[in-house]
């Protein structure tokens, strides 16, 4: 029995002693820790840009995720609303951009058109004025002389007719005297046939007087009627002056409509400027209610759901949390002593607590700070208080070969990194 005993520790302590060595050992060529952790990229997914109440959720916790599969959707009615208020707009200003450009689509071919007759007649009828007052003027002057002329010539006649006449008288009372003295044989026939000659020379003078007189009547009843040429050309000047004016005014009216070709592309060109802000504003609507349907932004689980269905949330407001598996680390905190033993590439045997298996792996990144530089109260050793505590620097470990139930971020591993020199 007491052989028995002895042997019994002698045992133990061999084994202490070969754990004691084997401890030794590993912390000769290992850096060794159980201070890590699981690790993901965890993604905090929320509304980008608008809020309202959730209306639905998609997916429960743990569950795998593909990347841009649905996660929630918010309630989208008053945006709805306001599109459909927005596009009403924009179909009502879409019309009457389109009625304003057929109308202006019509002024353009009729206006000018008209201006350009408008201003043709006009200038005909300028030219016709002119015309007509250069042909009352000739007219006024003929007329002027004409009557002057006739005048005269009627006065001239008049007074040779009267002297005629008189001269007649005497010569006929003359001739009737001789004849009967000539009858009575008191005078010659010569005598006699002198005062006959006399007499019908007087009588023809006296018929030629009124000839001329009646020519000189009709000449100036002939220059009287150029007056009424005269009137009938003043009423004709009247009433092209009274159509050159109606003619005046009918193109400042088309030119006026002409300026309203200006006043249409204007009016077009603001509604233009409306209607792209009703549809940029429109597609900014479109675009928000696009981002009430939340996508999941990678391929993963979903590590956390934060709210329920009915819940109201807001930019920034995290609704879902989802991991991509692929993003597994294990985030080790290693002593800044043992630092210079740890190189990018190292390699590491790492436990996961999860599973309790062990997993090969490699240092991808070392820290370059230690952790309590980004503690919430950093220490303060301003104050001449100061006690030397061993500070840790974080390393990150890529696995391999690790499989999806083993992975937990959160959870506790066990390192252990090949010392490099």
């Amino acid at each position: 029995m007491k052989r028995l005993f002895t042997l019994s520790g002698a045992a133990a302590i061999l084994f202490i002693t070969l754990w004691f060595l084997l401890f030794l050992y590993e912390r000769f060529i290992y850096v060794v820790t159980d201070n890590a952790f699981q690790s993901a990229n965890i993604v905090n997914v929320s509304t980008e840009d608008v809020s309202g109440y959730i209306t639905e959720l998609y997916k429960k916790e743990f569950q795998p995720v593909k990347k841009r599969e649905p996660l929630f959707k918010v309630d989208d009615s008053s945006l709805r609303k306001e599109l459909k208020s927005l596009e009403f707009q924009i179909s009502s200003l879409t019309s009457k951009k389109r009625e304003l450009e057929q109308r202006l689509s019509r002024l353009k071919k009729q206006l000018p058109a008209g201006v350009r007759m408008a201003e043709f007649q006009l200038q005909a009828a300028k030219e016709e004025l002119s015309a007509l007052k250069a042909q009352l003027k000739r007219t006024e002057i003929l007329y002027n002389t004409s009557v002057s002329e006739a005048t005269s010539a009627l006065e001239a006649s008049e007074y040779a007719l009267k002297a005629a006449e008189v001269n007649y008288s005497r010569l006929k009372n003359r001739f009737e005297r001789f004849k009967r003295l000539y009858r009575r044989r008191i005078i010659s026939l010569q005598q006699f046939e002198d005062v006959e000659s006399a007499y019908y020379e007087a009588k023809a003078r006296l018929e030629e007087a009124r000839s001329k007189y009646r020519v000189a009547k009709e000449k100036l009843k002939e220059a009287n009627s150029l007056k009424q040429q005269v009137i009938a050309i003043r009423e004709k000047i009247s009433a092209y002056q009274k159509k050159i004016e109606e003619l005046r005014q009918r193109l400042l009216s088309q030119r006026a409509e002409l300026e309203r070709i200006g006043e249409l592309r204007h009016a077009i060109s603001s509604l233009d400027r409306k209607i792209k802000s009703l549809r940029e504003k429109a597609g900014k609507v479109k675009l928000l209610i696009s981002h009430t349907l939340v996508r999941s932004p990678v391929s993963g689980v979903v590590a956390k759901k934060w709210r329920e269905a009915g819940d109201f949330v807001s930019p920034g407001l995290t609704v879902y949390s989802v991991y991509n598996p692929e993003t597994f680390y294990v985030l080790a905190w290693i002593d800044e002593d043992k630092l210079p033993y740890v190189k990018q590439g190292s390699r590491a045997e790492v436990e996961l607590d999860a599973c309790r298996k062990t997993f090969e792996g490699q240092v991808y990144q070392v820290g370059v700070s230690s952790g309590s530089v980004f503690a919430l109260i950093p220490r303060d050793t301003s104050q001449g208080e100061y006690t030397k505590v061993t500070q840790r620097v974080p390393v990150k470990i890529k696995l391999s070969g690790v499989p999806l139930s083993c992975i937990k971020p959160g959870t506790n591993a066990s390192v252990k990194i090949r010392k490099s020199k």
